[in-house]
């Protein structure tokens, strides 16, 4: 595991978050890419479907009255083989209206000769934070 490289992709992804932008976001994402959340699995089988599925995340993010300023706070790197990690990343929100909040996700971070990708997360936290603030947030 490199964790140069692996701290650099961690923080391009707090750039990519940054810029509001699903095909960012997606850059990051190996396919299938799966996501756990609450005991629900979500999954991107390609690239095609990441971005229209985070588009439409930030999408609800905009209409709930969040907005988009979600940043990186901090991160960690966890080697767990020679090419695979835990990244335990921290975020913010700072809400157009309202009080902000963090908190931490878990993506697993793998690596190759050709590049690297996140090939899942578990958000837990995020839409434990979320729904506990906006208990509507996924029907708007």
């Amino acid at each position: 595991m490199d964790m140069d490289r692996a701290k650099d992709f961690c923080r391009s992804y707090g750039d990519a978050m940054a810029s509001g932008k699903a095909g960012a976001l997606a850059d990051h994402y190996g396919f299938p890419y799966v996501s756990f959340t609450g005991g629900y699995i979500s999954r991107f089988e390609d690239r095609a479907e990441a971005d229209a599925m985070v588009q439409a995340h930030l999408d609800r993010f905009q209409r709930s009255g969040l907005g988009l300023d979600i940043r990186l706070a901090d991160y960690r790197v966890e080697p767990v083989s020679g090419t695979g990690a835990l990244c335990h990343l921290r975020w913010e929100i700072h809400p157009e209206k309202g009080e902000g909040w963090a908190w931490d996700n878990v993506y697993g971070l793998r690596q190759t000769a050709d590049g690297q990708h996140f090939e899942f997360n578990v958000s837990d936290n995020e839409f434990g934070e979320l729904l506990a603030r906006y208990p509507d947030f996924m029907s708007v």
